[in-house]
């Protein structure tokens, strides 16, 4: 075929792909350090996982996933294909010999009519299906045409080579087991051998021509992915994030800490080299928009916009980067990403887990949000009102501390007091601020006291010594008001040596679960859903069968982030007469309320308020209850459920509220 053509053509195209891929590894590289390299058998697994089984492409949403997988797939395979064309340059008659060249053949023959299908697919979904998360996108149309032009020029050779060549006894043996080429090649037979050499000239240097085309093209556009994603899948953390990032404030805080405190992220130059990484890696393939609720209801924030944001900006700024020129990088805020896409995340985590190659968002965010509230004072005024509840009354609604316990008034629930008390319960049930505040979420607590009760738990609640989790604030950016009640609370608990802990409170239990052990507060934390599904089980309760169309909302920081979805559907199935039913959206697809992150405490002012729409999706399963196991979810979908004026016939419950009813009187 040519060996200086071909040797050119090698220099070009691989020098090319490694100067232009230098350009953003560069960047990334002068960007802020973090390790992810550690436990490097759980991260292989995940590649073999994620990456190659192609497992959240084709669970996320089997069509476009298989189709995904096919082209994936078929670039893996076809590598040792793009190696013998290389090997043809030099040889025109070079095989793969014996049963290992047969089953080569018949292989790839396979796999290239697959790519075919999907490409054509792709076509059909981009052109004629046009899905609302895909966006007009002509990169993306210029690289389905190259694979394309790849696999057709493919076949062509393989004809073309089949009839000249029908006399080499290796090419005999190869097309003896290509279905698709020995087609090709009947079509040509009898044509001049002018015609067939010009062909065969003209279908292989049209292949490598694109090929390396292809390979150039990558490192300038979205589809550098090809290149990255596996590595991402590597590098990546279990997602989505229910651990913020501290902050270590005895540092910063301290005499010889200097002028120049940091916190959070300010520029560029603040991220971790993962985060630039995961910028320049993103597909665009826009899963992350499906079940979002900012995107659904019309705000300006979804992963993948932060990302092409971020993207643009840091090879705007490559140089004052990589010269280290801090004071030239502007503050990404509202500079990059606009205040309103900073605050409109409810932290919920799905595009992290709908994300196929584990891309991470949230650890950016938390930390963009901890330098605006901690170091620029910039946040939506009405958390000041939050954030000064917290300080005097350690709760959101800035009620009186003392009365933390009133709502258990003549329950007969014992107050923690002492080491020697907390040795002789089963569990402290933390109870948390809105269901020692709120008068509709007491009844909650109320209900899940008379569960306890009944099945002879040992319990205690800690009354007027309960201190807020700070869970809020902290996803609020306020780290330094969140560690000082994270400090007080794991005082008050692990003076009282407390080792074990329910709470009805999703986001209590994240925070207790995953985030106190960083601050000494070393706990066993179930939900109070776990210990119900556990109480049935073991028969210290025994519900009856009388909830009917109760529907169940999914909360984020059970669910998604802690990874509980089968014992509240237990509980629930145990009091329901029928099949209880589900959202559209639901498991790892399931919709945020709304509340997280702090946005229970912020006004919506873009788009459709988010509770509201998933009020309007329970309503469209008829239920007759809705079900949820977070009271912040509870009052969410209360109040989206009165919007549309079926507040009086719906009720949202908690389901501990449902197992109380339904036992024996």
């Amino acid at each position: 075929m040519g060996p200086w053509a071909i040797t050119l053509l090698m220099i070009l195209g691989f020098g090319g792909f490694a100067a232009l891929a230098w350009r953003k590894i560069a960047i990334f590289r002068a960007l802020q350090p973090e390790v992810r390299w550690d436990h490097v058998g759980t991260r292989l697994a995940r590649v073999l996982e994620m990456g190659f089984g192609q497992s959240r492409m084709v669970a996320g949403e089997w069509k476009p996933g298989i189709m995904h997988a096919a082209i994936f797939l078929g670039f893996c395979a076809l590598l040792v294909r793009k190696l013998h064309l290389i090997v043809i340059g030099y040889d025109p008659l070079a095989v793969i010999p014996g049963a290992a060249g047969a089953a080569y053949a018949a292989f790839k023959d396979f796999v290239e009519l697959a790519v075919l299908a999907a490409v054509a697919y792709a076509f059909w979904r981009r052109f004629v299906l046009k899905p609302r998360r895909l966006e007009p996108n002509r990169e993306a149309i210029l690289i389905l045409s190259l694979i394309l032009v790849i696999i057709v020029s493919d076949f062509l050779f393989d004809g073309l080579r089949f009839v000249i060549f029908a006399s080499d006894a290796g090419i005999a043996h190869e097309r003896a087991f290509a279905p698709v080429g020995a087609a090709v090649a009947s079509l040509f037979e009898g044509a001049s051998p002018s015609s067939l050499a010009f062909g065969l000239q003209a279908s292989y240097w049209v292949q490598m021509i694109t090929v390396f085309s292809f390979l150039v093209l990558l490192p300038l556009g979205e589809h550098f992915h090809i290149v990255t994603a596996l590595p991402a899948v590597f590098l990546a953390r279990e997602t989505p994030l229910n651990r913020v990032p501290s902050v270590d404030l005895e540092r910063i805080m301290a005499d010889d800490a200097g002028d120049d405190m940091k916190v959070g992220a300010k520029t560029v130059a603040d991220l971790v080299w993962k985060d630039a990484f995961d910028a320049f890696t993103c597909t665009e393939c826009g899963r992350c928009k499906d079940s979002c609720p900012t995107f659904l209801t019309g705000k300006p924030l979804a992963l993948k916009w932060v990302n092409d944001s971020l993207k643009h900006h840091l090879l705007e700024k490559r140089e004052a980067i990589l010269a280290g020129k801090e004071a030239e990088l502007p503050a990404l805020v509202p500079g990059v990403i606009k205040e309103e896409t900073l605050w409109a995340c409810t932290t919920c985590g799905y595009c992290e887990r709908a994300c196929p190659i584990g891309l991470e968002h949230l650890g950016r965010f938390y930390r963009l949000r901890q330098h605006q509230v901690m170091m620029e004072g910039a946040f939506p005024q009405e958390l000041k009102a939050v954030f000064d509840a917290y300080e005097s009354q350690s709760n959101p609604w800035g009620l009186p501390a003392d009365t933390r316990g009133a709502w258990a008034k003549d329950l007969g629930v014992p107050v923690l007091e002492s080491a020697e008390q907390a040795r002789e319960i089963d569990w402290l049930f933390y109870v948390g601020s809105a269901q020692s505040f709120d008068n509709r979420a007491q009844k909650t607590a109320r209900a899940f006291v008379k569960i306890l009760q009944a099945a002879g738990v040992r319990f205690a609640i800690l009354g007027p010594a309960e201190g807020s989790t700070g869970e809020c604030v902290r996803r609020a950016g306020n780290e330094m008001l969140f560690q000082t009640l994270a400090q007080a609370l794991v005082a008050t608990l692990n003076g009282l040596e407390v080792k074990r802990i329910v709470t009805c409170d999703p986001h209590a239990f994240n925070s207790l679960r995953n985030e106190y052990p960083e601050f000494g507060g070393h706990f066993e934390v179930v939900h109070h859903t776990q210990l119900i599904d556990r109480l049935i089980r073991d028969g210290k309760i025994a519900p009856r069968k009388i909830a009917e169309g109760v529907i169940y909302h999914e909360p984020c920081y059970l669910a998604r982030h802690n990874g509980e979805y089968e014992a509240p559907r237990r509980v629930l199935a145990a009091v329901s007469k029928d099949a209880p039913l589900e959202f559209a959206m639901r498991r790892d697809k399931a919709m945020c309320c709304g509340a997280g992150g702090g946005r229970m405490w912020m006004e919506e002012h873009i788009g459709t308020r988010i509770n509201v729409l998933r009020a309007e999706q329970a309503l469209e399963r008829s239920p007759r209850a809705i079900a949820t196991a977070c009271p912040y979810c509870a009052i969410m979908l209360r109040d989206g459920v009165a919007q549309l004026g079926r507040g009086d016939d719906i009720p949202t419950k908690d389901i501990a509220e449902l197992v109380a009813e339904a036992l024996p009187s």
